[in-house]
Order: C-alpha cells, then structure tokens, then sequence
C-alpha cells in the first residue's frame, strides 16, 4: 500500500485521538499486511486473509459472510453494518487484522473495528 494513501486511512479511522507523528509512526509499520493465510490453514489468532464472497448470511440471524480461496471455506463474522451491506456474492475481499477462533462449526474468523476489509471487485 502507498504511503500517502495509508496515511490517509490512518488519519481517517484515528481522527483526533493521534498526532500527526504517531499517525507516519503507524504508516510505516505495516507487519505482514500484504501476507495472506489459506483458509485452510487458519488458525486461531489474528489472521489476514483474501478470498471471493461466497455465501451471504440472513441479516436477521447475524451479520455473516462467507469467503473462499482454492483450499476452502470459512464464516466470518461482521460486526461493522456497513462492511456487511458492501458484501456481494462474487466480489473479492482482503481482510487485515481480524481474529480466529473456534466456533461451533470450525473455525470462523472476527472482523471487527480494528480489521481493515478491502473490497477489490
């Protein structure tokens, strides 16, 4: 990612709560952001991970997603409405810094506000 437009991400999701030096701090520490876990190798932890929008859960019920890679399939967990209403059947997403855990069907993956999600298509 370029540094003007990390800065610009930082600066939006932070505002006011940091300064102008630890906002360049944050835009050059970027520790395997562009590395992407298989979903089939997921693991509890924190995770990034790309893949396409594969199945789309029932508001009602949950904000969830489904996203598959060549080696599999795995429910992610949304808490941000508006990430969840962006999700179609199809697009590619990139998610950065969310959370694993064993869930009741396997694994499943948290995005929540600390997590950067990138809609590609």
């Amino acid at each position: 990612m370029e540094g003007h437009e990390r800065m610009r991400e930082i600066k939006e999701r932070f505002g006011d709560l940091i300064d102008e030096e630890t906002a360049n701090a944050l835009a050059r520490y970027s520790p395997n952001l562009e590395e992407f876990t298989k979903i089939s190798e997921i693991v509890p932890g924190k995770v990034n991970i790309r893949g396409k929008v594969s199945g789309i859960g029932d508001p009602d019920i949950g904000r969830e997603i489904y996203l598959s890679d060549e080696t599999g399939r795995v429910r992610i967990i949304v808490w941000d409405k508006e990430v969840y209403k962006k999700a179609e059947i199809g697009m590619t997403v990139e998610i950065h810094n969310a959370y694993a855990k064993e869930g009741k069907k396997g694994v499943e993956v948290h995005v929540n506000r600390y997590s950067i999600v990138k809609f590609l298509e």
